[in-house]
């Protein structure tokens, strides 16, 4: 006959204290700056790369590119508006399929974060070279230069570096004003339609395989939205500023790249683009530039460092913020979660990734790499905020929606918006050219997705959490007492063998930066003298007591002891709390009348004490009653309040 029944061995559901919720202060100003930041940033190096592959034709490849990018930005200003939290596609995925979807999204979100790092970091170089020649002549400087960069600014996020609003709005001015400036002082000395024309014939030059190729490069020049999406917790009114700050740096970013993008045709050929300025094309379009060359130079050199050293900046807070999200949510391990005692920071995110973007730059120098991994993620991310924005449509059709992506269409009770099936086959067809074109993008990506799945697979598993359904977080209120540290925890052991609670105390004290005082009591008899002789038991309780020593350093915590005398043990440990001013007291209670007599002893005194017991238990071996997993030397805690039973911590006076 079963005895018990096992209904489920998965967690479905778990509780919380409530998470602080983030201040509603970010206003429109803000959200665009971050957008653009983000975005914008990214033509100081998209321009080079693409025409790498599309040539004279790059600038339709970013026009291409840009129509994909315009069915994205819907996608998201939907979904955003309608669930105004922090999280992104990871958060879109995980409210339309599950959490196994959400980590399989923000795994894929965490590579662009990292490889926006990496690549806004190795850009910087590049720029700096008006000033200092040998970065853009000394690849191996250059790597240098960004690992020393990234080290910097993992320390600066670290200790705590806080950017300010105003700043990054100040900056994405001078940056739209310096790009606005390029363009029309292009336009009025540069522009020439009949040379950009007769660069290009589709087809040939470039092939159509190139052009292709080159669409999928430009689409990392729109990768940055997310950043707008990451922040709607925090935004002021979010149903209404966040698409429009959305749609601000939508316009923006297709209005300059298009136009950078044909004046750089115009001011150098293809292939020069394409070789000496394909790191910094913005700066090679200020140098081209007649008449105000020798001062739009060295600006554009400072302002596009500055900009890409914040976005590289930008990379490392969102990857940072992204993991500690994902843990959050049981996607990844908890210790994502955890932020640094001193800096409030989550440090061990931000030192790992940064970590991982420094070694990406160091094995893959070169943009057109770093390019290719960066598509896989964000594509694929893109790819399932559109999958997520239809299934919801189908899945909470009531859901509020201040925004709606409109042309939408009804089949078989799905409503689907064609800008989305656009922005879908876009996105998602650029990542198929990634695995099919790209062969860096293809090995490591799917290795980075692979080792993600199998991880996650094992966390599930480990936590006893399923795999694909989502866990529901209970938030509760916290009305808990604040706990109190301990000060100094007094240890009551056995002369002949350490307490087997010693270990679990010492990590209690090294939390609570604690003292920690080992005690042994000889009993002396009241037929011997105090001072009576009794050095073989002297010898085997100081040797214990060693080993008390050895086990603290073991675990970082330096133990005191105390080898003490009395008639009865229970008035020595009262002595020895009152001296010691100690605030906890560990026992074991082996049940003896002894132990008993011990614990009376200090109920009965004036000391105001916590006090702990413990009792082992090894299980009586008879059927059908299974034998406890507790056995031999595993202790079960107890805490026990002075004058009842145990099951609560009390005070003894």
């Amino acid at each position: 006959m079963a005895l018990f029944k096992i209904y489920h061995s998965t967690r479905t559901g778990i509780a919380r204290f409530n998470t602080t919720v983030l201040r509603k202060v970010v206003g429109l100003g803000a959200l665009y700056s971050t957008g653009y930041g983000d975005v914008g940033s990214s033509i100081y190096y998209a321009l080079g790369i693409t025409t790498i592959y599309a040539g004279g034709a790059s600038f339709l490849a970013i026009g291409a590119a840009g129509l994909f990018f315009i069915a994205t930005v819907l996608s998201y200003a939907e979904l955003s508006s309608a669930i105004p939290e922090g999280g992104g596609s990871s958060l879109f995925a995980q409210r339309a399929f599950g959490d196994g979807w959400a980590f399989f999204t923000g795994w894929a979100l965490l590579l662009d974060y990292i490889l926006t790092l990496a690549i806004s970091a190795f850009s910087v170089g590049p720029y700096l070279g008006y000033f200092f020649p040998i970065f853009k002549t000394n690849p191996q400087v250059n790597v240098t230069f960004t690992g020393l960069l990234i080290l910097v600014l993992v320390l600066l996020n670290i200790v705590g570096l806080k950017e300010s609003s105003w700043f990054s709005l100040m900056l994405a001015g001078f940056d739209v004003i310096t790009q606005v400036s390029l363009m029309t002082m292009g336009a009025f000395f540069l522009l020439n339609f009949h040379t950009i024309w007769g660069q290009f014939t589709l087809g040939s030059a470039p092939t159509w395989h190139n052009f292709l190729y080159g669409i999928s490069i430009a689409m990392v020049a729109y990768t940055g939205i997310e950043a707008i999406s990451q922040m709607a917790g925090e935004a002021k009114n979010a149903e209404k500023l966040v698409p429009r700050a959305m749609f601000m740096t939508m316009g923006t970013t297709i209005l300059l790249y298009s136009g950078i993008s044909l004046v750089a045709l115009s001011a150098m050929k293809p292939q020069i683009l394409s070789t000496t300025w394909v790191n910094d094309p913005i700066a090679g379009i200020a140098n081209a530039m007649p008449a105000v060359s020798h001062f739009m130079a060295p600006w554009v050199s400072i302002l596009g460092a500055t900009i890409l050293t914040v976005a590289a900046n930008a990379g490392l807070i969102g990857v940072s913020r992204l993991a500690f999200s994902m843990s959050n949510n049981l996607l990844i391990s908890p210790i994502f979660h955890k932020t640094s005692a001193r800096y409030k920071t989550p440090m061990v995110s931000i030192a790992i990734f940064g970590t991982l973007a420094a070694l990406i730059v160091a094995f893959f120098p070169y943009l057109d790499v770093l390019a290719d991994l960066y598509n896989y993620g964000a594509m694929l991310s893109f790819s399932m905020t559109h999958l997520a924005l239809i299934r919801l449509r189908k899945k909470e059709p009531n859901l509020k929606r201040p925004f709606r992506v409109p042309l939408a269409i009804k089949i078989s009770g799905w409503e689907i918006p064609l800008p989305t099936v656009f922005g879908f086959a876009g996105t998602f067809g650029v990542f198929l050219m990634v695995l099919l074109f790209h062969k860096y993008g293809r090995v490591f990506g799917t290795v980075w997705m692979a080792g993600g799945i199998a991880y996650y697979l094992w966390f599930r598993r480990k936590e006893s959490l399923p795999v694909m359904e989502r866990v529901k977080i209970t938030e509760v209120a916290n009305d808990m007492p604040e706990p109190k540290p301990h000060k100094h925890i007094l240890v009551a052991t056995s002369p002949t063998r350490p307490s087997p609670m010693l270990r679990d105390v010492l990590k209690v004290a090294k939390a609570d930066n604690a003292k920690v005082t080992v005690i042994s009591v000889l009993e002396i008899p009241l037929a011997l003298p105090l001072n009576a002789p009794l050095e073989d038991e002297e010898t085997v309780a100081r040797h214990t007591l060693d080993l008390c020593q050895a086990i603290g350093m073991e675990e970082d915590v330096l133990v005191d002891t105390i080898l003490a005398r009395g008639r009865a043990i229970g008035p020595v440990l009262n002595m020895q709390i009152r001296r010691l001013g100690a605030d906890t007291v560990v026992l074991n209670d082996t049940g003896s009348s002894l132990a008993a007599a011990v614990l009376a002893a200090i109920r009965r005194s004036a000391n105001t004490v916590m006090i702990w017991t413990f009792q082992i238990y090894s299980g009586a071996g008879l059927t059908p009653t299974p034998r406890s997993r507790l056995s031999g030397e595993t202790p079960i805690i107890r805490t026990m309040p002075a004058g009842g039973a145990g099951g609560s911590v009390q005070q003894d006076s």
